[in-house]
């Protein structure tokens, strides 16, 4: 049984290689294996993985924030490894719950419409006529000075 967990261990420090927390806490946990064989079984729990022993410790350390630092020593954080693997021997603590996911709600579905055509508010330039008209200044070099307005 102890080598299935130090197998489980090894796993999952060679599948997060580049997160040396993960190594860390790995290296410790096979070295608390080694002293302690008969705490085997709770390392081989199915649900029970460094990643998430790791998202305990912080969860663990923001009760301890103060400000925008939260700060473990490394005692605090093996006995937070510990006791979320079930392994803790001493003084027992509680350890934070998971937080609590808000429900989904159900993602309605889309139905097919055809669009409606919204009805236009925009009046129409309508030709005004009137006795005057418009001329440009081109116009102008043209023209007699009786024929000017």
């Amino acid at each position: 049984m102890v080598d299935k967990a130090v197998q489980k261990l090894n796993q999952e420090m060679i599948a997060n290689a580049n997160q040396p927390y993960v190594q860390v806490v790995g290296q410790y946990l096979l070295k608390h294996l080694e002293a302690k064989p008969e705490h085997a079984e709770h390392i081989l729990a199915e649900d029970k993985t460094i990643l998430q022993s790791l998202d305990v410790m912080r969860r663990f350390a923001e009760r301890k924030r103060v400000g925008n630092v939260a700060v473990l020593t490394d005692e605090e954080g093996f006995a937070v490894v510990l006791q979320y693997f079930g392994c803790w021997e001493g003084e027992p603590f509680d350890l934070p719950p998971e937080p609590q996911r808000p429900a989904a709600r159900p993602i309605p579905r889309a139905t097919k419409t055809v669009p409606t055509p919204r009805p236009t508010t925009r009046r129409t330039k309508t030709a005004k006529s009137d006795d005057t008209t418009q001329i440009s200044l081109f116009d102008t070099a043209e023209m007699n000075e009786g024929e000017l307005l």
